[in-house]
């Protein structure tokens, strides 16, 4: 059995990795978690622009591992957590630079569910992990500009039960 793929987007705190464990335990699947945390951790610094598309390619094998487990396991989803799109996002974001956007759109528009979480939660700080609102509403504005007009974005927003009800709908269940 392959399993089908939820791809989340949104800036940092926007309720992703919540939503992604919610949806874990609900359908259920496996996730696919960040790779950015694990390079920040190992490296002990944030990315530079040349880090970029490295992220990036590890995201995509990350969710690649993960649905293999999946498929192995029988479990019928898997949730990217968030979407290697997001590192494009952040490219953006931080360095004004488009290249993965294309490389980005083409991998996300092979997921059978896209979830766009809103900044509509509280921002809370996580010490050398995220940087601010501020930079939480510029990739949400980078979504809205550059991503959202080329796929099928299901925009998930108001409290914890409200986003899981809205995302489990747009997997059919």
């Amino acid at each position: 059995m392959e399993p089908r793929r939820i791809g989340l987007l949104g800036g940092e705190c926007t309720g992703k990795t919540t939503l992604a464990e919610d949806l874990a335990q609900t359908l259920p699947g496996f996730v696919a978690e960040e790779y950015l945390r694990d390079f920040v951790s190992t490296f002990g610094r944030l990315p530079t622009a040349a880090d970029q598309e490295g992220i990036y390619l590890t995201q995509q094998m990350t969710v690649r591992t993960v649905e293999r487990a999946a498929g192995y396991s029988e479990t019928p989803w898997v949730i990217a957590d968030p979407l290697p799109l997001m590192t494009a996002v952040y490219s953006v974001v931080y360095f004004d630079d488009h290249a993965l956007i294309d490389a980005g759109i083409a991998d996300a528009s092979s997921y059978d569910v896209l979830l766009w979480c809103s900044p509509d939660i509280a921002w809370v700080a996580e010490v050398g992990m995220r940087d601010g609102i501020g930079f939480r509403d510029r990739a949400d504005e980078v979504i809205r500009k550059y991503v959202a007009p080329r796929l099928q974005l299901t925009m998930i927003s108001g409290d914890r039960e409200s986003r899981l009800a809205t995302a489990l709908q747009s997997c059919g269940d």
